[in-house]
């Protein structure tokens, strides 16, 4: 077994079954030092019970080191609204890494079969994984090995019959409650009825999807490197880059997939890209993709642009929330000169009504550009300077008496520029700190 080194030992993930049962007996007899880990998940009632009184005997005849653990796994499935399969999953994993620190043990080995792999690329057939779930399960992630995967279930009962096993029967396995129970006593069967030699054949096809995917990751990981940019939470994905590749769609699934993206949301943001419908929008669970003229930019969901504002008061000289402000009250004189920044306002002060208000632009917004005798709407402002739909959501505007004088560190309003009759100016600076950056 060349997934665990005899020397350095072992963790032993035993739930009572006959695959676990199997796997610590075949380890343990074999010479490798063992310590076994049972996770009592409460699902069951008595049963469970009952499996872990089992375990602690089996251990003692085999003379194993045996840690033992309570869930209330149905309590931290409603918490962190998961499933229960996907919450014991998490619990389980999390204590044997635990364990492995707390032990010096290098791995930690579960028993999954090659039935399990089956149906694991079935399962994963239904999901819409893509490629990289039709490889079936590895033999060894991470600290995780499974020294059982060559070997059916057939295999491990007979192992199991051989040497006067005994072992624990889950009587949720006889349920359809479980997808993988639906495809394991319904699917399965009737390809074997085709195909005696099914799971034989399908081992082999999951073996040559697994180096196909790898090819195909070689590729991803050599066009991550030429087209992806991080700059801060924000991931980039050149435009250009995409539209040179005969078909993108795999590469933005194999991109965008691990933040949560569904297939049905990949297909369409790859559309979008080959159709040119720029500013369109999909989210996942925390993230969400933005189809730019430029880039397919992913970044963290941002929360709803709430309808809060910000005062500042009269004769205020700086404000820090939500962006860094700094006013300079003057007087002007023949020698006034107004700065051609855009991130510095020039406002005639006797046009300015205080309190000023900061806050969000919103859909329906208008003002008077600089230099422009009608009113704009923001919205179009926006469409004629081409601007992202994430260049907008980090928009400021600057309020004076329920109008807009300043959509901030862009252009002013007209009504409130600098005149020659002015005789006071009000000067705001629009300073980008790092929390700003952060934001935006």
């Amino acid at each position: 077994m060349g997934l665990i080194d005899k020397r350095e030992g072992v963790l032993v993930a035993i739930s009572g079954g006959a695959d676990s049962v199997a796997m610590l007996h075949m380890l343990s007899t074999h010479g490798y030092y063992c310590v076994a880990a049972h996770c009592n998940f409460h699902l069951r009632g008595s049963e469970s019970d009952s499996d872990e009184a089992f375990v602690r005997h089996f251990c003692e005849e085999l003379g194993v080191p045996l840690h033992v653990i309570q869930f209330d796994t149905k309590r931290y499935a409603k918490e962190k609204k998961l499933s229960i399969e996907m919450a014991a999953r998490e619990l389980r994993y999390s204590w044997f890494e635990k364990l492995l620190d707390q032990l010096s043990l290098p791995v930690v080995a579960v028993a999954h079969h090659s039935d399990d792999s089956v149906e694991t690329f079935m399962l994963n057939l239904v999901r819409g994984t893509g490629i990289r779930g039709l490889g079936g399960i590895k033999s060894r992630q991470g600290r995780i090995v499974r020294p059982l995967l060559p070997f059916s279930r057939q295999d491990i009962e007979l192992y199991c019959r051989a040497h006067k096993l005994k072992y624990c029967t889950d009587s949720t396995n006889a349920s359809d409650a479980y997808v993988r129970n639906k495809i394991r006593h319904n699917i399965i069967p009737v390809f074997k009825s085709i195909n005696p030699s099914f799971l034989h054949a399908m081992n082999n096809n999951m073996s040559h999807l697994s180096q196909i995917y790898n090819i195909f990751t070689a590729q991803v990981e050599a066009f991550r490197k030429k087209a992806v940019v991080e700059i801060d939470d924000q991931t980039l994905i050149s435009m250009q880059e995409l539209e040179k590749l005969p078909e993108p769609e795999p590469y933005i699934f194999e991109l965008l997939s691990p933040l949560g993206f569904s297939s049905d949301s990949i297909h369409k943001v790859s559309r979008a890209i080959l159709t040119k419908h720029w500013g369109r929008l999909w989210f996942s669970s925390n993230y969400r993709a933005v189809v730019d003229r430029y880039n397919l930019i992913v970044q963290p969901r941002l929360e709803e642009q709430g309808t809060e504002v910000f005062d500042i008061e009269v004769g205020q000289e700086e404000i820090f929330t939500p962006i860094h402000l700094k006013l300079r009250y003057r007087d002007v004189g023949a020698d006034y000169a107004i700065s051609r920044d855009p991130m510095v306002a020039h406002f005639n002060a006797e046009k300015l009504e205080f309190p000023l208000t900061v806050r969000h632009w919103r859909q329906g917004d208008t003002f008077r550009p600089l230099g422009m005798k009608g009113f704009k709407k923001l919205s179009d402002f926006f469409v004629d300077n081409k601007w992202s739909r994430v260049d907008k959501e980090s928009v400021w505007v600057l309020i004076s008496g329920g109008e807009i004088a300043w959509i901030i560190g862009h252009r002013i309003d007209d009504r409130f520029k600098m005149t020659d009759k002015a005789k006071q100016a009000i000067e705001i600076k629009y300073t980008i700190t790092k929390s700003t950056q952060d934001e935006q």
